[in-house]
């Protein structure tokens, strides 16, 4: 896994788990085009050559999937640096819905499958910009790229034909970013200087376990990434879009 993260990992000074999904195995005997799809945390806090290499991208389209209040907090609009389309569509809009469906903070299986239950309409609004060839290269992220961007780009993995296997590999490659994003903000001080360990994991790893748990309970009641989409109005067009710009792949 190791040298898998190192071929698509972008090593950013300060914007972090910024990774090409370009690469992987496909449906058909395609691959995954490079340079197309962009997971990432939030690109808020880069630094002068981070903004250069980013802009080196030529990203279109940045989707936020955080909350309004999230967003709100930026130190710089990064989309406009990059000269990118913004949308915001939070998959989560407030704790509250979430604590609707799922107890406690942990990151699970459950807590991902509630993001379909209270995102139904950011799920749409997410996917049909994705399936718009005009949107790439796009950069989708949340806070700290893991959990609501590990969800999006679990199912768009998904809806290409990528192997189970792969799917929940690339999940998992955010835990080799993790030594890295601790040591930046603890030079920052704040929190994480006073953090538990258990808190440290909460905010920047992910368990394996809950993609495949997510993606067990997306088949078993929704019947995969492609009903659940179309069940909450996501077009056959849209889905065809992003498998054309990510595969050139027509099903």
């Amino acid at each position: 896994m190791i040298e898998e993260f190192a071929r698509r990992h972008l090593p950013f000074e300060q914007w972090f788990n910024v990774r090409d999904l370009g690469g992987y195995a496909a449906a058909d005997g395609r691959t995954v085009t490079w340079r197309r799809y962009y997971r990432a945390g939030a690109p808020s806090r880069m630094s002068e050559p981070d903004i250069e290499q980013a802009r080196a991208l030529g990203v279109a389209t940045v989707l936020d999937l955080r909350r309004d209040d999230e967003a709100r907090r930026d130190e710089m609009d990064a989309s406009t640096l990059l000269g990118a389309a913004y949308h915001l569509l939070p998959v989560v809009a407030t704790q509250d819905a979430l604590d609707a469906f799922v107890s406690g903070p942990g990151i699970s299986a459950e807590r991902y499958l509630a993001y379909l239950e209270v995102g139904g309409a950011a799920f749409r609004a997410v996917f049909e910009v994705l399936g718009d060839p005009a949107s790439y290269p796009v950069v989708v992220h949340c806070s700290a790229g893991k959990d609501r961007t590990g969800v999006v780009s679990a199912m768009a993995l998904e809806l290409l034909g990528v192997p189970r296997a792969t799917i929940e590999a690339d999940y998992a490659m955010t835990n080799l970013e993790r030594e890295r994003a601790v040591a930046f903000w603890k030079i920052r001080g704040g929190w994480f200087t006073q953090a538990t360990p258990e808190q440290i994991d909460f905010a920047l790893s992910v368990p394996p376990e809950a993609i495949s748990g997510f993606l067990d309970g997306l088949g078993e009641r929704y019947g995969g990434a492609e009903a659940y989409l179309r069940g909450v109005g996501v077009s056959a067009d849209a889905i065809e879009g992003l498998r054309r710009a990510l595969s050139g792949a027509d099903r």
